[in-house]
């Protein structure tokens, strides 16, 4: 049982991690707009469109990453409180996963709007650098290396 716990309060420390590598990417010196123009070729008209589609992003990310740090303070505080597996626990569990599960969908909807904005060519290479975070959802700050 303690080992369970053990390994639930590492998940949810990797997780808060992640979130909050989210938030870092988005407070970076290069903007958005700026690595697209340099890495993809955009012209004006779609750096500023896809700076636009940011702007209107980030406020959702910031958003969900408050929501994600509440909920795994939350679960944190139930589980060091606690000294077994109650239905408030489950579902505090349930909850950050469900807030995991909106940013990843909202992330990919994201990401596939700023896709429209890169020429057809370059287009899968964006998404091949950009969703592995949405894939691979454990590995959040993957992109951040960029």
């Amino acid at each position: 049982m303690k080992k369970g716990i053990f390994v639930l309060l590492i998940a949810v420390v990797l997780a808060l991690v992640s979130a909050m590598g989210m938030c870092w990417f988005h407070q970076q010196r290069t903007s958005p707009e700026d690595w697209l123009r340099r890495e993809f070729g955009l012209n004006q008209q779609q750096a500023q469109e896809a700076a636009a589609l940011h702007r209107e992003y980030e406020v959702t990310c910031v958003a969900m990453c408050a929501r994600i740090v509440q909920a795994d303070d939350r679960l944190a505080k139930m589980i060091h409180e606690g000294n077994a597996v109650t239905p408030e626990i489950r579902a505090a569990i349930a909850e950050t996963d469900a807030i995991r599960t909106e940013c990843r969908v909202r992330m990919l909807e994201y990401f596939y709007k700023i896709a429209e904005t890169i020429p057809p060519e370059k287009k899968q290479k964006y998404l091949d650098m950009v969703l592995p975070p949405v894939l691979q959802p454990g590995d959040m700050t993957a992109m951040h290396g960029q």
